[in-house]
């Protein structure tokens, strides 16, 4: 249920104290101490505090205890304390952190030496530009080689955002020794031009040699409107016509996806000129396709059949040029350009499917159905067409994942699991995650995967579960893969709402992997991703009782609250799931704005939906939705839907 685009990403959500309190009866003797031990050491009684900390000893959160405790004592004289921490812990996520918190207490405290001593071991896979300059300021003190300290330097320094303050002298000095030579200079303007602030932009003009300093204007003309390389004379083409070509491709494929028509006047006029290098004009019109062909622009299918056997490792424009033949229905020219593509490309289940189909429109209807049969067998979104089409059953293809008991056993008995048992059972989901993220770095085999996904998969942390065994590379273990956790609430709801409970538990899948804590990057929630501004606006109108985002990560709450805004969406968009499955990722808004492009086919609409991430939601959801539908022994009827009705205008 969002309305962004960023790709989700799942960070581990916190229950608050609201719910914390329903747990705490089934709390254990020490998970109750190791409470009162955080207690009595946030209130700084540490006599208290250490008491308790001694009856933890063998407790696998014991060591979160002395984490905390050194937190608060960063200091000289605990130094042989912090290092023995960090040594014995080095598999634990805690040694990291803690390194991280006393370095900056060193930088801090100008104790430069000793800060130095624990960063020189992190500096290359640090992204800190703070502590970067700190440590390099400290190399040149220590008469390190300049020849070693400025090249680093260089590439602080060639970034397109202002670096912090204790990077100055450091500059200054770099600066002072000569190495602030033009293709450096140049180099950083180059990346602020195009992803900086205005005002870096300025900053880096006077820096510029006089001749080039006409450059840093055009710039700046175009990041505030792109449609100024429309004026005659606006490019003087002077020395630097490159550069000069380099800005009207950027500010052309700002242009064209807003009025395509228009965008593609002003190319055609900027392109006869300047002077366009060939790598440059390639990158203009291939986003030019791209525009065109989202919204079916009629030059889009000119630009396919002209371009047929160009740009085909470029897995979008491949996939926009099929879009364009599908919309035409032009099965010629698909069949020419999987004849064109790589034999790696041919053999994605997506090509190989739409080559059957063109070659059953092109009459050759015993090779199309000798290659729907194969992908019948398979079970994904071009399998299940395949099978559908072919009026035979869609397959589960599950296989039990089976592990060897000495290796589950050793796998359970690590540290991280053990300290993530813990965390998961107090609800620290962060610290769970982390803890998890430091295990696999541990695991090397396919069966420690496997092994891993199945402890957290049985302690119900089933996105873990999911993540941990695709690692293994183990895609038919379709328990694991597939929870059916909260079942019965998602068949409850389903009836309460009129939608299909596999069709919930599809969407369910696909946006949290079934976790009832996962927060997304976006700020959706729980098990179906409902944003709280979202659960907001639309608590009343659903009649589903909501008081704030802590309700949820309650499944009860987040199940009917999607279930709710799914239905709402299904009877605001003619009852076509398609449509109320994009309008769930990508706002209902968005599919009004692509009804326009023209009714086709309903799998062709979905090959042409706009962006990537709702088109593959879609695929995912929908084969999900058939997955659970066998998992709960029901027959869906979502791939007839797709096969044989049309969809859009």
């Amino acid at each position: 249920m969002r309305s962004n685009f960023k790709p989700i990403m799942l960070v581990a959500g916190i229950l608050l104290s609201a719910l914390l309190t329903e747990a705490q009866a089934d709390q254990t003797k020490e998970q109750k101490l190791f409470l009162a031990a955080e207690k009595a050491l946030k209130s700084n009684k540490i006599q208290e505090f250490r008491n308790i900390q001694s009856k933890l000893s063998h407790y696998p959160l014991a060591s979160y205890l002395e984490f905390e405790y050194l937190s608060k004592n960063l200091t000289l004289a605990n130094r042989k304390t912090i290092d023995d921490f960090i040594r014995i812990q080095k598999d634990s996520p805690l040694a990291s952190r803690l390194k991280f918190r006393y370095l900056n207490r060193l930088a801090s405290q100008k104790h430069y030496g000793l800060f130095s001593h624990y960063f020189k071991d992190s500096f290359d896979t640090s992204k800190n530009a703070k502590l970067k300059c700190l440590y390099l300021r400290h190399q040149l003190q220590q008469g390190i080689k300049t020849s070693k300290v400025y090249p680093e330097v260089t590439k602080l320094w060639t970034v397109a955002k202002s670096q912090p303050k204790e990077c100055d002298p450091l500059f200054e000095k770099w600066k002072k020794a000569g190495q602030l030579k033009n293709n450096v200079v140049f180099t950083r303007f180059d990346k602020a031009a195009r992803k900086g602030s205005l005002s870096m932009i300025k900053y880096l003009k006077k820096k510029l040699p006089k001749k080039q300093q006409y450059l840093a204007d055009l710039w700046t003309s175009v990041r505030k409107n792109p449609g100024v390389i429309a004026k005659r004379k606006f490019f003087p083409q002077k020395d630097f016509k490159y550069q000069e070509a380099a800005i009207a491709v950027f500010a052309i494929k700002k242009l064209a996806w807003g009025d395509r028509d228009a965008a593609q006047k002003v190319w055609n006029s900027v392109k006869r000129r300047i002077a366009m290098p060939k790598e440059l004009l390639n990158d203009a019109e291939r986003t030019l396709f791209l525009a065109m062909a989202t919204e079916n622009k009629p030059r889009a299918h000119k630009w396919a059949k002209r371009n047929i056997n160009r740009y085909l490792k470029d897995d979008l424009i491949s996939h926009w040029k099929l879009a364009t033949f599908l919309r035409k229905e032009d099965w010629r020219s698909i069949k020419e350009q999987y004849d064109l593509l790589d034999e790696s490309i041919q053999k994605k289940n997506q090509w190989r499917y739409w080559y059957a189909i063109a070659s059953e429109n092109g009459g050759n209807k015993t090779a199309a159905k000798a290659i729907l049969e194969l992908l019948a067998k398979q079970r994904d979104y071009y399998g299940y067409k395949a099978a559908t089409k072919l009026q035979q059953p869609l397959l589960l293809n599950h296989q039990t994942t089976v592990i060897d008991s000495k290796t589950l056993s050793a796998v359970t008995n690590l540290s991280n699991v053990e300290r993530a048992k813990e965390l998961f059972a107090l609800e620290r989901y962060q610290d769970a995650n982390r803890e998890w993220r430091s295990l696999q770095k541990r695991l090397k085999t396919p069966q420690e995967f496997q092994a891993a996904a199945k402890i957290a998969h049985d302690w119900g942390w089933y996105n873990q579960g999911i993540l941990t065994i695709a690692k293994a590379k183990v895609w038919d273990d379709t328990d694991i893969r597939f929870p059916t956790a909260f079942k019965q609430e998602y068949q409850i709801m389903g009836k309460k709402v009129g939608l299909e409970p596999e069709w919930l538990m599809g969407v369910t899948r696909q946006e949290s992997a079934y976790g009832p804590f996962a927060v997304s990057g976006a700020g959706a929630y729980g098990l179906m991703q409902v944003l709280p501004s979202t659960a907001k606006i639309y608590s009343r109108k659903l009649g589903v009782k909501y008081s704030g985002r802590k309700d949820l990560f309650n499944p009860d709450t987040n199940i009917e609250m999607g279930s709710n805004y799914l239905k709402l969406r299904f009877d605001e968009l003619e009852n076509n799931p398609i449509y109320a499955s994009a309008a769930y990722n990508a706002g209902k808004h968005r599919i009004e704005k692509w009804k326009p492009f023209g009714r086709f086919p309903t799998e062709v609409w979905i090959e042409a939906i706009p962006y990537t991430e709702t088109r593959d939601y879609i695929k995912k959801v929908m084969t999900y939705r058939a997955i659970y539908a066998l998992k709960l022994g029901k027959k869906d009827t979502v791939f007839e839907y797709i096969l044989n009705t049309e969809t859009g205008g």
